[in-house]
């Protein structure tokens, strides 16, 4: 299999160390890090998923912070969905869409306060899109990539380890997260959806830098 050369411009991840001690097989490059994707094999990664909880590295969903008396204004401008009645510490799923419709990114935006917000991005270069509509309104708001690493715990068995883990953690919740502090670097944010791979989502961000 051909090798990624490592450079500049393809960033580890503050859990690469430890994804590499776990024994990581192969990487695929997301937001131009380094995202693990096999560790025994596919086939025995999905079977291992389905039974237990597994600790994803997924550092790569970076993030695109709004922040200032703009921040609630962009964020709805950048989406079809209705935020009006999102809540602070709830996060949605968001398609962001371009002028004509056509989809630029599906991510989940987190509700900090009305004026802080976080979107969790999949593979795009979506913070120079939102950096151009917040110049071109002229809208009063820092647009910038915060510090944030996430990680995903996921599987059957996520409760329980979760329940190890902190005791802001909650087994009821529903589809909408919960967005508590853990430590002055640390924010969990659980977050429940079904997926092909599993029936039980939970994601917890560890999100490094926080401030």
């Amino acid at each position: 299999m051909t090798l990624i050369s490592p450079s500049r411009r393809l960033r580890r991840t503050p859990f690469s160390d430890g994804v590499e001690a776990a024994g990581v097989k192969a990487y695929t490059v997301y937001n131009r890090m380094l995202l693990p994707t096999v560790f025994e094999s596919v086939q025995a990664d999905y079977h291992h998923l389905k039974s237990a909880v597994q600790v994803w590295d997924v550092a790569a969903e970076r993030q695109v912070e709004l922040r200032g008396p703009d921040a609630t204004r962009l964020m709805q401008m950048l989406t079809p969905r209705d935020l009006r009645r999102m809540l602070p510490g709830q996060c949605y799923y968001v398609p962001i869409v371009d002028e004509t419709g056509g989809m630029l990114n599906d991510p989940v935006a987190v509700k900090l306060s009305e004026d802080r917000w976080w979107i969790s991005i999949a593979d795009s270069d979506l913070l120079f899109w939102v950096k151009g509509i917040a110049y071109g309104y002229r809208l009063d708001v820092m647009v910038d990539e915060p510090d944030i690493s996430p990680l995903a715990v996921q599987g059957p068995k996520a409760d329980e380890l979760m329940a190890c883990v902190t005791s802001s953690f909650s087994a009821t919740a529903g589809l909408i997260s919960k967005v508590a502090v853990w430590s002055s670097h640390v924010l969990v944010i659980q977050s429940r959806a079904a997926s092909r791979f599993t029936s039980k989502d939970l994601t917890l961000g560890c999100l490094c830098g926080m401030h």
